[in-house]
């Protein structure tokens, strides 16, 4: 439903670029169906990975997420960026196949679209938190991305990210940690323990202090 409304009437021409500007009825669609993918990614991980994941629907989830990104640096909407951009974080968490996904494609691809935010994104603690633990996600234990993701921004930033977390940790429970089932406290959804598992947490800051090979 979302991938019509928002390419009706463009894709039929393959030589046309992705649509980047949308009305505001369909911004708030475009809002709302995020909302219950991640919703759906909070409920049950690995069926939502599967499902967006499977052949077909992760070229038109991939398409969808770079035009919002695309619509997101024209014009100023800071709910449906977040939304996007969490919703990226669930799709490529412990997911070789989806991590895939977000870095091949017209360019500049998701990830470099991630990594091409404006700099607060990279400064502000509030919006750092929204978009270093999708970030971690999609370029953890995967070279490719991380080479793409070092070609914008030091790999140190996110392993600091990590060890701040590491050393602060906020009380989650092991259901939110490990991401299965429901999580119990919604309003941190944002908060790295539920976005990407903390067990994980030194293998990753390790994985993003060391230097790749290029």
């Amino acid at each position: 439903m979302l991938y019509c409304i928002l390419f009706h009437g463009t894709i039929s021409d393959a030589g046309t670029s992705p649509k980047d500007s949308y009305t505001q009825n369909t911004i708030q669609v475009a809002i709302q169906s995020l909302r219950f993918f991640n919703s759906f990614a909070i409920l049950d991980l690995s069926a939502f990975q599967s499902v967006v994941g499977a052949e077909g629907l992760s070229l038109a989830f991939r398409h969808m997420a770079s035009s919002l990104l695309g619509h997101c640096s024209q014009v100023s909407c800071e709910s449906l960026l977040h939304e996007v951009i969490v919703c990226v974080g669930y799709f490529t968490v412990n997911h070789p196949d989806n991590q895939v996904i977000v870095q091949s494609g017209r360019h500049p691809t998701v990830l470099q679209k991630l990594c091409q935010l404006p700099f607060q994104y990279f400064s502000d603690p509030r919006l750092i938190k929204v978009l270093f633990p999708s970030l971690i996600t999609a370029c953890h234990n995967n070279h490719q991305n991380k080479l793409i993701l070092e070609q914008e921004m030091s790999c140190i930033l996110l392993a600091t990210f990590i060890q701040d977390f590491a050393q602060t940790p906020g009380p989650v429970d092991n259901q939110s940690s490990n991401l299965k089932g429901k999580f119990q406290n919604l309003g941190n959804y944002l908060e790295l323990a539920n976005r990407f598992p903390q067990q994980a947490w030194e293998e990753a800051r390790q994985f993003f202090l060391k230097k790749e090979k290029k």
